[in-house]
């Protein structure tokens, strides 16, 4: 069975990717583990420059700290050996405190990083305070205890001999950042301690050498020996310096790393909030009692460590995507191709087997021979039909298998044959053991992959039962054409006789109306074969009384046309089934109902083999009074003059069933103006080419737009549009439509 097109295609599909798998999964594996192995180098290699990095910049800070610190310390021990003390020999009077202050004051004035200045003396009492206020200094002694003796500064910083200082951070909430104090002894001229000179430092102002060194990520802080924040500097985008919360402690924020960073005077972690690198800061030459030592600490958090390492990963990632997208290229090609190159080689061999199979096992005579006529291949057919083997036949010859005159033609067509351009057919005579066969035969010759020619192939197919068939044919076709030629004959005579008979029923149809001045009357009818079965009439009946009538005959042709004739020689007022005469010798209309019932017996279906529809009217010209009676007919339209549309459905089954359904009669009256339209199921079911009927619903339609129209105009519109909603089709059964106009009492026939 051959294989779909789709299962083909979905095998190969599924044959491509597991093949494409075997090839691209090491190979993914193999880039995916090189790319991640130098991402890890990479991602090492950055760690350490982020290290090497972060410790210069805390290398640098320290040193910017130190220098500041010794410059406080220079200013403060400088201050404290004014000329002013030089000669003290106790406790300073009024007059050199007014002094002193005025002196400080100019210093405060002129040096913006100076928050405050106190003199204290030996006892811990404040003498004299200087703070900036609004940029101004002033002298102010209610802001500050009058006595700070119990400070854990004042008694180290009056102990300590001359030339020393003692360095203290503080957190000051006024100022909203940290202030280092620098307290500076003050001795008389016999050497002996007298006070202290105590200067606080802004240190946002006094360390702003800070911020001018370049924080290449992450922030900078300084810390005291409690791990309160006094200083911190984050570079975002900038460098800049923000002084901390008085709130802000890193013992607090990072208890952890402060418990490494308080024991260990530098060093640098990566910790899981990022790298910390930190040093110790010791100021020169100030009172070596720890207080003194602070702690910078540069903080890279782990969002830019991962950043700055990230980057590499990104690029690698996408690097690595395009490679993998790039090796599944290649791969899904190779695959594609193995599949391809494989497939191909089963195609070829499955086709170099059809072929052999054609060739061994078809109907047809096959054979190749060489340029000199031997043979090299024959198929099964051959050998049936020569009685000899392949094995026997290869290497022999034309002259070996067949008579001589048999074999020079042959011999003959292989030459023509390789010299030809094309295939050469022939017709060659050979005769076996039933007698002499006939082969259509076709040879063409054989070339090697350089185009040489090394044989001719001919495949022979056996046409004798062909040809004695065309004989049988031809002799067929002339007694055939005899008799077409007999039967066209009678054709014409019947087609005559047709016509004929397609006249007579015409001349049954109403074609001289007698004049009646109460009605209008007008009709169209269109056969649909030369003889129709529709029938209709009107004609006078008896004093002042008119008869119609419309029937339809089921089929057509030859017998529908002969019982048309029939039912209206009954149908004539002579015959005496519509009308009666009475004892004054006048016509007397007999009931719908009893000309239908008188019908239904003189046709039944079992005697004529047919059955037929009709529907039969009389109106009463003097007054308009109408009774009707129908036999499967289609419903008669009467539509009014002021624009109503009724039916007349009374009536019973069609004619020819012996009277299983009684024939009602209806009764209406015509007024002047009213319309009465017949017609046959022809109307209605005729189809336009798309298969849709003109409908009842249709018909009424056109029976309301035209009511202005006479009834002659009215019919011939209705026509007209049964033609266009059809595309002028020819009509597949009989079309009958008869109309007929009341005008009111005349004259009276």
């Amino acid at each position: 069975m051959a294989m779909e097109p789709d299962a083909g295609l979905s095998r190969r599909l599924r044959t491509t990717l597991f093949r494409f798998l075997l090839l691209y999964i090491p190979v993914a594996l193999v880039l995916a583990l090189t790319t991640y192995l130098f991402y890890l180098l990479e991602a090492n290699n950055e760690r350490r420059l982020l290290k090497s990095e972060q410790h210069h910049q805390v290398q640098l800070e320290k040193e910017a700290v130190a220098g500041i610190l010794e410059d406080m310390v220079v200013d403060a021990r400088g201050q404290a050996q004014h000329e002013l003390f030089e000669n003290l020999q106790g406790p300073p009077g009024p007059r050199l405190l007014k002094d002193l202050a005025h002196e400080l004051t100019k210093v405060l004035e002129t040096t913006n990083s100076y928050l405050r200045i106190l003199y204290i003396d030996r006892n811990g009492r404040v003498l004299l305070h200087l703070a900036r206020e609004g940029g101004q200094a002033r002298v102010e002694r209610k802001d500050i205890p009058s006595d700070l003796a119990g400070q854990p500064w004042v008694s180290p910083s009056l102990k300590l001999p001359p030339g020393k200082v003692y360095i203290f951070p503080v957190l000051k909430n006024d100022d909203k950042g940290a202030v280092v104090r620098v307290a500076a002894p003050v001795t008389n001229r016999w050497g002996e301690p007298e006070g202290l000179l105590v200067m606080d430092y802004r240190a946002s102002q006094a360390m702003r050498k800070m911020a001018g060194l370049y924080f290449s990520q992450g922030m900078v802080l300084l810390l005291d020996q409690q791990g309160h924040i006094l200083l911190g500097g984050r570079y975002q985008g900038a460098p800049q310096i923000k002084p901390q919360e008085d709130s802000g402690s890193f013992a607090k924020i990072w208890p952890r790393m402060w418990d490494q960073v308080a024991r260990q005077d530098q060093g640098q972690v990566f910790a899981k909030d990022g790298l910390f690198t930190w040093d110790t800061v010791t100021p020169p030459q100030p009172a070596q009692d720890g207080h003194s030592q602070l702690k910078i600490v540069a903080l890279v958090p782990e969002a830019l460590v991962d950043a700055a390492v990230g980057i590499y990963l990104i690029q690698l990632t996408q690097l690595l995507t395009i490679v993998l997208f790039v090796a599944g290229l290649i791969c899904w090609f190779l695959a594609w191709s193995q599949v391809r190159h494989r497939l191909a080689q089963q195609a070829l061999a499955q086709s170099e087997q059809r072929l052999q199979d054609i060739m061994t096992f078809s109907p047809a005579v096959i054979y190749l021979k060489d340029h000199a006529g031997r043979y090299q291949f024959i198929n099964r057919r051959f050998e049936q039909l020569m009685g000899i083997k392949q094995e026997q036949a290869l290497g022999m010859t034309d002259r070996e298998m067949f008579p001589a005159q048999t074999a020079k033609a042959l011999h003959r067509h292989d030459k023509q044959a390789l010299v030809g351009k094309g295939p050469l057919h022939s017709e060659e005579q050979i005769r076996q053991k039933d007698g002499m066969h006939s082969y259509l035969t076709a040879k063409f010759p054989l070339r090697d992959p350089d185009g040489r020619i090394y044989g001719v192939c001919g495949i022979s197919t056996d046409i004798t039962e062909l040809k004695n068939t065309q004989a049988e044919l031809k002799r067929a076709m002339e007694a055939a054409e005899t008799a077409n030629q007999s039967l066209m004959e009678k054709q014409e005579r019947l087609d005559e006789d047709l016509q004929a008979a397609a006249g007579i029923q015409r001349t049954l149809l109403p074609y001289n109306l007698p004049h009646m001045p109460q009605v209008e009357l007008a009709w169209k009818f269109a056969p649909s074969e030369f003889i129709g079965g529709d029938l209709f009439h009107a004609q006078p009946l008896g004093p002042g009384q008119l008869c119609l009538y419309m029937l339809d005959i089921s089929g057509h042709g030859v017998p529908a046309s002969l019982m048309t004739v029939s039912v209206h020689e009954t149908l004539d007022p002579a015959s005496g089934h519509v009308a009666k005469r009475d004892l004054n010798g006048a016509l007397q209309a007999l009931p719908p109902g009893k000309v239908l019932s008188d019908l239904d017996r003189e046709y039944p279906l079992e005697r004529f083999g047919k059955s037929f529809s009709i529907v039969y009217l009389l109106l009463r010209l003097t007054d308009g009074e109408l009774v009707y009676s129908s036999a499967g007919h289609p419903h008669p339209i009467l539509f009014r003059a002021g624009g109503e549309l009724e039916e007349l459905t009374a009536g019973g089954t069609l004619i020819g069933l012996d009277g299983a359904v009684p024939f009602d009669e209806g009764r209406t009256v015509m007024r002047v103006g009213d319309r009465l339209i017949l017609y046959t199921d022809g109307v209605v079911e005729y189809r336009n080419p798309q298969g849709h009927m003109f409908g009842v619903e249709r018909l009424h339609r056109h029976v309301i737009q035209g009511a202005s129209l006479p009834v002659g105009e009215l019919i011939e519109v209705l026509w007209r549009e049964l033609m266009s909603f059809g595309h002028n089709r020819p009509v597949d059964d009989d079309v009958s439509i008869m109309g007929l106009e009341y005008k009111g009492a005349g004259l009276g026939l």
